[in-house]
C-alpha cells in the first residue's frame, strides 16, 4: 500500500508540474508577442529590422542629361531615357550598424537630341531653322556597386558604375582640327571678318543609320536618397556624372553655321563627361 501510494504520488506531482509550465510557456509567449508587435507596428522594416536584413531590389529610373561637354553641346544639347536595375544590399557588417553594401547592374536606353542649325541672313535680322545635326542613341550597361548609410526608412548612398554603352547611330562634333587648319584659326578669321562668332562643325562621314557604331567604356559616380513609401516601395532621387572614353571616328565635311565644306578628315571623337539627374521606383522583391 504504502508503494502504491507512494508511485501514485510522485506521479500528480509529475503532471502538476507539467501543467505549471504549460501555464507558464503559453504565458511568456503571449508577452513576447505583444512586445514584438508594438515595437514593430505592423511593418517588419520599421524598427532595427530596417538594417538587419538583406535584400533584392528592382528599380525602374528616368533620366535628363543636360550636355556639359563643349565639343557636344552645340550638336546635342541634352539627352534623355531610362533604365532598370537590379541590387542585392547586403545587411551591415556590424549588427544594427547604419552602413551596407549593394552591388547589382543597369541596361538602359538614352536618346541624345539633335540641334536644329540656323540659316544667317546678312543685313537683316532673319533666322531659319532649316536642317539638324545628328540625334543618335546609347544602350547603357554597366555594374553597380552602392554605398549606403542608412536611416528607419530612408537612406542616402554613394554609387559607382563601369561598363559600356553600345551606341546606334553617328554624332557631329566640334573637334580641335579640321584637316590641317584649327578650327580656332577659322572662328578667329569670320570673327575678324564679318564681326560674330561661329561654330566649326564636323558632319559624320556615314548616314547616321540606326546600327551598332561603337562600344564606348563608360564611367560614373552619383550621390542619391531613398525614401521607403511602404513595406515593399521605394522613391529613389540621383544625381551626378557620367564619362566616356574617347574613339576614333571619320568625318566627310565640316559646317560653319549655315554653310557646308566638304573635306574628310579622321581625328578622335573627344571624351564625353556630362552631369545627369535620375528619378525612380523600387521594389523590394
Amino acid at each position: 500500500m504504502n508503494l502504491e501510494f507512494f508511485g501514485l504520488k510522485h506521479k500528480n506531482i509529475d503532471k502538476n508540474a507539467m501543467k505549471k509550465l504549460f501555464i507558464v510557456c503559453i504565458v511568456a509567449t503571449v508577452t513576447l508577442t505583444s512586445g514584438f508587435t508594438s515595437e514593430a507596428k505592423g511593418d517588419w522594416r520599421s524598427g532595427i529590422w530596417n538594417r538587419d536584413v538583406s535584400e533584392n531590389l528592382f528599380s525602374i529610373n528616368i533620366e535628363a542629361i543636360p550636355m556639359m561637354t563643349e565639343a557636344y553641346k552645340n550638336t546635342t544639347p541634352w539627352g534623355a531615357g531610362f533604365n532598370a536595375a537590379f541590387e542585392h544590399k547586403m545587411r551591415p557588417s556590424i549588427i544594427h550598424g547604419k552602413g551596407s553594401v549593394g552591388y547589382g547592374g543597369h541596361l538602359g536606353l538614352t536618346r541624345y537630341f539633335g540641334k536644329g542649325i540656323d540659316t544667317h541672313a546678312e543685313g537683316a535680322n532673319l533666322n531659319q531653322t532649316w536642317d539638324n545635326y545628328k540625334s543618335y542613341t546609347e544602350i547603357p550597361a554597366m555594374l553597380d556597386v552602392n554605398f549606403y548609410l542608412n536611416f528607419a526608412k530612408s537612406n542616402i548612398f554613394i554609387g559607382l558604375s563601369a561598363g559600356v554603352n553600345f551606341m546606334l547611330g553617328e554624332r557631329d562634333a566640334a573637334l580641335n582640327q579640321v584637316g590641317p587648319s584649327s578650327t580656332a584659326d577659322i572662328e578667329q578669321s569670320i570673327l575678324y571678318s564679318f564681326g560674330r562668332e561661329v561654330d566649326v562643325i564636323s558632319i559624320q562621314k556615314n548616314q547616321n543609320n540606326v546600327s551598332l557604331t561603337h562600344i564606348i567604356p563608360s564611367f560614373r559616380l552619383q550621390l542619391g536618397y531613398v525614401r521607403e513609401l511602404s513595406q515593399d516601395w521605394k522613391i529613389r532621387i540621383a544625381a551626378g556624372m557620367e564619362y566616356q572614353m574617347k574613339y576614333s571616328d571619320e568625318y566627310k565635311g565640316f559646317r560653319i553655321d549655315a554653310d557646308y565644306y566638304e573635306m574628310y578628315h579622321e581625328h578622335d571623337s573627344p571624351a564625353m563627361m556630362n552631369p545627369f539627374v535620375s528619378v525612380g521606383f523600387v521594389y523590394s522583391l
